[in-house]
């Protein structure tokens, strides 16, 4: 409910200063609880964004706060979330492969290859595994020796690891898919080694972008 309130107040349809609807119209509105609809308000306030005023009801803050990033939007749909989560990771993981090709150590190749024999077993027995593809991916962006970018990564989370490929049914189109992922990782991986920023780059690219065009289609 907060997050259907907040939508109302981003897109200008309550404006700063402007009286929200009194509680009986917003559960009319929105056809919930009382409950439901102060929580939405409680949680509103504490992110600066409404402030009650004890007689006179509830009005949007006259100077709206600056608004965190938010990852996951619930207000937006799963296959809107994958694309746009697919392209900022091409934005940022190419970038993040390149410089991982030229300033990794051999330990930090040693985490990257380890993450990769995981992820890549797992993808050889037709089976995803978001924690274990996100693992390789933030290795990759430790070896940047970036910490912005391993923060970021951090924060973004395995919800950057689009599922959706995996209601495929099983069969040789589900195998076909986990196949060329191994393809995928290994080729980032061989970049990497051969501290070849161009390559490495190309590869991740071409990684994310298949993943891009195959979840649109589902």
């Amino acid at each position: 409910m907060a997050n259907r309130l907040r939508k109302m107040i981003d897109d200008g349809q309550w404006v700063a200063g402007q009286q929200l609807p009194t509680e009986l119209k917003l559960i009319e509105m929105f056809g919930v609880s009382r409950t439901v609809i102060r929580e939405a308000i409680s949680a509103l306030g504490a992110e600066g964004l409404v402030q009650p005023q004890h007689g006179r009801g509830v009005f949007v803050a006259e100077y709206l706060p600056t608004r965190p990033f938010r990852f996951g939007n619930s207000s937006i749909d799963e296959k809107d979330h994958i694309r746009q989560s697919m392209e900022l990771r091409l934005g940022i993981e190419t970038e993040s492969a390149a410089l991982a090709a030229t300033r990794r150590t051999e330990e930090e190749l040693a985490a990257i290859k380890q993450a990769l024999d995981v992820v890549n077993q797992l993808n050889s027995e037709s089976v995803g595994g978001a924690a274990e593809d996100f693992d390789f991916h933030v290795k990759i962006a430790e070896a940047t020796h970036n910490s912005y970018l391993v923060d970021f990564m951090n924060f973004l989370g395995t919800q950057i690891i689009p599922r959706v490929v995996l209601r495929l049914e099983f069969g040789a189109e589900r195998d076909e898919f986990f196949e060329e992922l191994i393809v995928h990782h290994v080729a980032i991986y061989d970049a990497i080694k051969a501290k070849d920023p161009v390559a490495a780059a190309e590869a991740m690219r071409v990684h994310l972008s298949r993943g891009l065009v195959v979840n649109r289609a589902i």
